[in-house]
């Protein structure tokens, strides 16, 4: 949605998802429950036939602005496509794991829903929701952005050098954190962001730094850490620390042990 031209509207969602094949309804069920989740937000229609959730103000350093959602995607009859407005310059990892899939300058195109890893989808848009989200808070501050006009990224140093400045110090707080109970992990740049990966497998913890917070994500399905993470949840995936709050350090730890175990 480089170009984007589309407002939200009163239109029902419901009525828009009756139209379709059964398939392309079941796929959008789908896709708006994660969505759905990873926003916070629930589904609104912008423009005819794209579904879109939470809104944000983009301002670029060419003058031009607009509003556009969060998060967005069209469940067209040719292929599903779903927006990515920061484009694909720092998702190869995920891109190669993702599936059978398509891209273009903004748009993930897919023919069949069951050709995707959702697990990595998912992974993807929390990251680009967490980039929308910063971008519209501090204008051009946003890492690895086209809007930010900045280089890809392509390790955990460049990573730390483009980090806003007065979110370094927590960065780094929080990234001894992690170290302190994944000790042996090794610190690489996975999803955008800053993984930790244990033996051979998959990274289970992510940090990143923001204008205004430092992340962690995934949030761990644990009910005895529902109540205690309430305060720092944003949508369905992601812990923020605002800079101008200490870490909490034993939950942190208690976070990232759970996930790691």
């Amino acid at each position: 949605m480089a170009e984007n031209k589309t407002q939200p509207t009163t239109a029902s969602v419901d009525a828009f998802l009756a139209g379709l094949t059964e398939r392309r309804r079941t796929e959008a069920a789908a896709l708006i429950g994660i969505l759905a989740g990873i926003a916070g937000e629930p589904p609104v229609m912008w423009g005819p036939s794209i579904i879109g959730f939470g809104s944000v103000h983009y301002r670029y350093d060419s003058g031009r602005e607009g509003d556009m959602p969060l998060l967005a995607f069209s469940p067209r009859k040719a292929r599903l496509t779903i927006y990515f407005s920061e484009g694909f310059d720092h998702y190869g990892e995920q891109l190669a794991r993702l599936g059978k899939h398509t891209t273009s300058v903004s748009c993930l195109y897919a023919t069949k829903l069951a050709d995707i890893d959702l697990d990595v989808l998912a992974a993807m848009l929390q990251v680009s929701a967490d980039l929308a989200r910063s971008a519209a808070t501090t204008p051009n501050t946003a890492i690895t952005t086209r809007a930010a006009g900045r280089a890809t990224i392509t390790t955990v140093a460049e990573y730390a050098e483009h980090v806003p400045p007065a979110a370094r110090p927590l960065l780094d707080e929080l990234r001894g954190l992690v170290r302190d109970v994944l000790p042996d992990s090794d610190e690489v740049l996975s999803y955008g962001v800053i993984g930790y990966r244990t033996g051979r497998g998959r990274c289970r913890v992510f940090v990143g730094a923001w204008a205004d917070h430092v992340s962690l994500y995934p949030v761990p399905k644990d009910e005895e850490l529902v109540a205690q993470l309430a305060p720092y949840q944003r949508g369905k995936g992601t812990l923020w620390f605002r800079l101008d709050a200490e870490l909490p350090d034993a939950l942190i730890r208690r976070v990232v042990a759970t996930l790691a175990a």
